[in-house]
This record gives C-alpha cells, sequence and structure tokens, in this order.
C-alpha cells in the first residue's frame, strides 16, 4: 500500500487522503517490478478511488451540536396550541436552545465544521442546505444515510452568504414540523477602515457585521443592523402525524417499481391554516403586524434583512422603504467568480420578491428619514399573508 498523501481532498477540505503525486507512485511501481517476483513480466493497472470518510476526518475549527428532536408546542394568539418537532442544542441549556426556527449556526468562511448530531426519536439526518459537503456528510438519506444515535457530520463553509439546515428524513413532514435552521456563513474581517468597530466573525447575531456583496475590490459591505425573516405556513392536519406517517420500504434491487411509492396518505395535499413568521404564529384572518420581525435602527444605518422561505406556497416578501437585493441562495449577484451574469436589483418601495420553498436571500437598506414602515403597500388583501408584514421603526 502506498500513501496516503496529504493536501486538498475532493470535499474541499485539506488533509490526509490524497493519492501520492504520479512520480513517486511510478517510483514505488519501479521499485516493486524492478526485482523478479511474480509479478515480473505482468502488465498492471494502477487505480485510485476516493477515500473513506473514516480515513479522512479533518480537524476542525469550528464544533456545534444538535439533537432531533424535542415535541413543542406552538401557541396562537387566540391560544389553539400546535404540536412542533424542534431541534434542540444540547450545549445550551437556555430557552434560545430550542426554539423555532432551530438555533441558528454561524460560521465563517473557511471554516470546517463538525457538528455532533443525536438521534434521540427514531431515525433522522440534517441536510446542510446549499453548503455542498460530500455526500456522506450532506444528510440526503437517499445519498447516504439516517442516524439512529449520533454521527458527526464534516464539511466546510467555503462561500459567504445565508444557508439552512433541516431534517431530510421523511422531509416534507419533518420540515413541516419545525426541523429547520439558519446556516450563516460570514466573511472574514477586511482589512479597511470601515472595519472599526466591528467584532471579529462569526459576527453577533443583530449587528453589526460584514456581509458579501458586489462593492469592488473587497466584495463586502458593512452593515449596522441585522435582521433574520423566516415565514412558515403550517397545515394543522399534518401535526397530527406520526414521525413514518406514509413512508414506504423501498425495495434495494428494483427501486423505481411502483409498490415502492405511496399511495395513499395527504402529504401531496396542503391547505395552510395557520401562518408564521419568526415562530410567531396567527391565523389568515388575524393581520396585527408580527412584532418579533420588526427592525429598530437610525437614520443612516445600513440595514441587512436575511430571509429563509420555510412556506411551502408561493410568498412575498416586501419593504416599505428603497431596498437592494444583494443575494439569493447563498450567493451574492455581481461577485467573482461566479456573479458575471448578475447584479444586485434595486426595489422599489412595496415591490415584491416572490420566492418559494428554502429559498433565501440578503437584502440591504439604507433609511433616510425617520419613520415607522411596513410593506409599502396602501392596503393588505386579507388571501394573502406576507412576510414582512411587520411595522419597522426608524429614528
Amino acid at each position: 500500500m502506498v500513501g496516503p498523501a496529504e493536501g486538498h481532498l475532493a470535499s474541499g477540505l485539506r488533509g490526509w487522503g490524497r493519492m501520492v503525486e504520479p512520480l513517486e507512485l511510478l517510483g514505488h511501481i519501479a521499485a516493486a517490478l524492478g526485482r523478479r517476483g511474480d509479478l515480473a513480466s505482468r502488465r498492471i493497472v494502477v487505480s485510485a478511488g476516493g477515500t473513506q470518510e473514516a480515513i479522512d476526518p479533518v480537524p476542525p475549527t469550528r464544533q456545534i451540536a444538535r439533537n432531533l428532536l424535542v415535541n413543542r408546542d406552538l401557541e396562537l394568539r387566540d391560544g389553539t396550541k400546535v404540536p412542533m418537532w424542534l431541534f434542540e442544542d444540547p450545549d445550551d441549556d437556555t430557552e434560545s436552545g430550542t426554539t423555532l426556527p432551530g438555533k441558528t449556526v454561524r460560521t465563517v468562511e473557511g471554516d470546517i465544521v463538525h457538528a455532533r448530531v443525536g438521534a434521540k426519536t427514531n431515525t433522522h439526518t440534517i441536510h446542510w442546505h446549499g453548503i455542498e459537503p460530500t455526500s456522506m456528510n450532506d444528510g440526503v438519506g437517499k445519498h447516504s444515510f439516517e442516524i439512529s444515535g449520533n454521527f458527526v457530520y464534516q464539511f466546510a463553509t467555503n462561500q459567504a452568504g445565508t444557508f439552512l439546515y433541516h431534517c431530510h428524513k421523511n422531509t416534507g413532514l419533518h420540515f413541516e414540523m419545525g426541523l429547520y435552521g439558519a446556516v450563516i456563513v460570514d466573511p472574514k474581517k477586511p482589512d479597511i477602515p470601515e472595519a472599526h468597530g466591528v467584532p471579529d466573525p462569526p459576527y453577533p447575531a443583530g449587528g453589526p457585521g460584514f456581509v458579501r456583496a458586489f462593492n469592488p475590490p473587497s466584495h463586502v459591505v458593512r452593515y449596522d443592523v441585522e435582521a433574520l425573516w423566516v415565514p412558515d405556513d403550517i397545515d394543522t392536519r399534518w401535526h397530527e402525524l406520526g414521525h413514518n406517517a406514509f413512508m414506504q420500504k423501498c425495495d434495494p434491487d428494483n427501486p423505481i417499481a411502483a409498490e415502492n411509492f405511496t399511495k395513499d396518505g395527504i402529504l401531496n395535499d396542503f391547505r395552510p391554516d395557520v401562518f408564521v413568521l419568526n415562530g410567531e404564529a396567527r391565523r389568515q384572518e388575524d393581520e396585527t403586524p408580527f412584532e418579533k420581525a420588526a427592525i429598530y435602527a437610525r437614520v443612516g444605518q445600513t440595514i441587512l434583512v436575511r430571509y429563509i422561505d420555510a412556506t411551502y406556497t408561493i410568498n412575498e416578501i416586501r419593504v416599505g422603504l428603497p431596498a437592494q437585493l444583494i443575494a439569493e441562495d447563498g450567493y451574492p449577484f455581481g461577485v467573482p467568480p461566479r456573479g458575471q451574469y448578475s447584479h444586485p436589483m434595486d426595489l422599489e418601495p412595496g415591490e415584491p420578491v416572490r420566492v418559494t420553498a428554502a429559498m433565501r436571500g440578503d437584502v440591504l437598506i439604507r433609511p433616510t428619514k425617520p419613520g415607522k414602515f411596513g410593506d409599502g403597500r396602501k392596503t393588505r388583501p386579507s388571501s394573502l399573508p406576507l412576510a414582512g408584514q411587520s411595522e419597522a421603526p426608524i429614528g
């Protein structure tokens, strides 16, 4: 056996696991074949395959932990309670350790993350949506496996932006039940005058900090105030279902067989009757603002709004001030090397940004006058609860 060597791996990480360089390999082959023996005069095929994860761990620069799941009730303003399943941070015994959405995972560009995950009830996975780790660490059950005990996911956060983590077993149901949270990857702190007074990343929730955005040559923008908006919608019928509701056993020798797919159930019939923003729930007919989404800032400050759509319907996000959409799905517009075909989008007050399930985005707002601003519309249709309907006082 020759190797393994140390260096950059196919996963994007760095560590032991590479094939040795061809010239070194040829040296070993020449040494082995230069003597008389069983391999003399034979033709040899040399191949290299992907290393197994068991011999390919990389020392982490950041470690987190999550357990699945914790049962909690989401209480509506009318006193009704909706059963939910939530992530738990076992290292945080405060109320912020078990929330809807799940506690935010915050890392820095270039981090190697080890996520210690425990399945406390039945089996689960965590999918790091948009991060793109190796298949074994991506948490998509059909490409990797479900966790029945404990597992340490390993991935690199090489792209600054707004991402998402969620359970990917019986995905439609488990996501609907509340097993999701934000992943925020911060850019490194730049060596520029604007960085004065900004702490080192990961930046504190709420600001100040820097976000990756089109702004040559550094392609970062400082913000003073940060907000995270996570809209969700709930079909309360689904919240009476069990963990494995309507799942079918798959024949591994014939995975596309018709009998592998469920022919009953309601997971293809979504009828939302409760609407949520940042864990605050209401009925459709209740048009009072979502208080948890309110943003407080001063004239002249830069506001960064990150949004993650956890709904199963088409959703519109509106802001009552001029704004700029700088990124979607974790990738900033106009920023090399992927941004040559895009550019930040300027939004008029009240202009909608239409999103669907699991879409994410970053919006910059720079208020120029004091006031209290809603979604920028004079009237609100009662048939469509919208994210961003919170009043945002600017002083």
